[in-house]
């Protein structure tokens, strides 16, 4: 990964101890950020051992099949779990789809097609399900994951070249085991810079908050239905070498004398086994004018060293933890970036690490090194990494105590929204 230029002069957030205000983590200062990057398509498929069997009169494969989206196997060319291979052709096994869904303007090309019996195979589709795309989750949505082509017919199977990702290319709308995002009810508007409401969806309770800590710009949201949460008004602005006009968002937890039901939360951080969450959002045309709009698109995690958690303060006792699904180009975490272009176990993409304090907490923060618009995937392997890795960060000695999904906002943003989120702490 290239690196990117950054003014890393340390920035710090001061939190806010007012009553009923949630300040937002770990956000501040100026850099650059870089664009999504392609996606790749779909790799070849595995050869197949060659039949003893005799090729199928009428297995050739067409000349002409072109790779992506429209590429399909040779007019003759039967591919199948009986096609013979003939005298040493070779069977492929089909390509294997990426995990998640390509970008927003484009999906990448997957499975190889399958060769008839001596044939060539021209370039295929992608196999059931599986829908390509780098900068997708390695979580597949519903009815994704790769799946190999079915079996192999002769000749030398050629993985379709697919199209590229693009930017902001994420995983499907599907979600992991026991996080369903289902729609949000009621449905209203929230006015005021501290409007709030508690809602339902998939039979789990969520609070949203407009959360404008920061500024006294007028701002609304709009939520329910489909659409979890949509700023409709936002004509507040700050500069970004600091904290943001606030952090319209909805979570789980209990803080600011605001909680929600069933969150299972506080948990100690020993004893969390997983931590299901998908976010999907929209940018709605927001990414395409950053002169006219900055803001970030990030969880924030809460701990405490107390086991009952701080249920009436607006910031925790031990640290933070975010995760940057959208970094824009002008604005930066708290800190420094301390760690660049690092893998997480079970999630797509890379990511750089931001660590820094706010006030007198750690805050660590994983920044995408790409946009992705949604993410299905297990918080706790972020809280793994933090713990086991990044020395003075998060502690397994603390208790996680809140969730929060928004959107830390120095300029525009209107339109901008949550589709789906769910959060299930196990």
């Amino acid at each position: 990964m290239q690196p990117r230029a950054r003014d890393l002069r340390p920035r710090t957030l001061v939190l806010l101890a007012l009553a009923g205000v949630v300040v937002s983590a770990c956000s501040s200062g100026t850099g650059s950020g870089s664009p999504g990057q392609a996606g790749a398509g779909g790799p070849a498929g595995t050869s197949g051992q060659a039949g003893s069997g005799q090729a199928g009169a009428t297995g050739q494969a067409g000349t002409t099949g072109q790779a992506g989206t429209t590429g399909h196997a040779g007019v003759t060319g039967q591919a199948g779990t009986t096609g013979q291979a003939g005298t040493g052709g070779r069977g492929g096994a089909g390509g294997q789809a990426g995990a998640g869904s390509g970008g927003t303007t484009g999906q990448a090309g997957a499975g190889a097609g399958q060769a008839g019996a001596g044939g060539q195979a021209g370039a295929g589709q992608a196999g059931a399900g599986g829908r390509g795309g780098a900068a997708g989750s390695s979580v597949a949505g519903t009815g994704g994951g790769a799946v190999a082509g079915r079996g192999g017919g002769a000749g030398n199977a050629v993985a379709g070249a697919g199209g590229a990702a693009g930017a902001g290319g994420g995983a499907g709308t599907g979600t992991l085991a026991g996080c369903t995002p289902g729609t949000l009810s009621p449905m209203g508007e929230l006015l005021g810079r501290f409007g709030s409401v508690k809602a339902m969806a998939a039979g789990k309770e969520y609070f949203l908050q407009v959360n404008e800590w920061g500024s006294s710009g007028a701002q609304a949201i709009a939520y329910g239905g489909n659409t979890f949460f949509k700023m409709t008004r936002q004509e507040a602005s700050r500069p970004t070498n600091g904290g943001p006009t606030g952090y319209p968002s909805m979570f789980i937890g209990a803080n600011s004398r605001n909680s929600t039901a069933g969150s299972n939360l506080p948990k100690p951080v020993a004893q969390l086994t997983t931590v299901p969450t998908t976010w999907t959002w929209a940018d709605n045309g927001t990414l395409a004018d950053t002169t006219a709009n900055s803001y970030n698109v990030a969880y924030d995690v809460w701990f405490s060293t107390n086991a009952a958690g701080e249920p009436t303060a607006s910031g925790p006792t031990g640290g933070y933890l975010m995760v940057w699904l959208y970094d824009p180009p002008d604005a930066q975490p708290i800190g420094t970036p301390m760690f660049e272009g690092v893998t997480i176990p079970g999630v797509a993409g890379t990511w750089d690490i931001w660590i820094g304090l706010n006030g007198t907490r750690p805050c660590i923060s994983y920044v995408s090194t790409q946009p992705l618009l949604s993410l299905s995937f297990d918080l706790n392997v972020f809280i793994k990494d933090a713990v086991a890795n990044r020395p003075n960060t998060i502690l397994s000695t603390w208790h996680l105590t809140n969730v929060f999904i928004g959107f830390e906002i120095w300029r525009g943003a209107v339109n901008v929204e949550t589709t789906a989120f769910c959060a299930v702490v196990n």
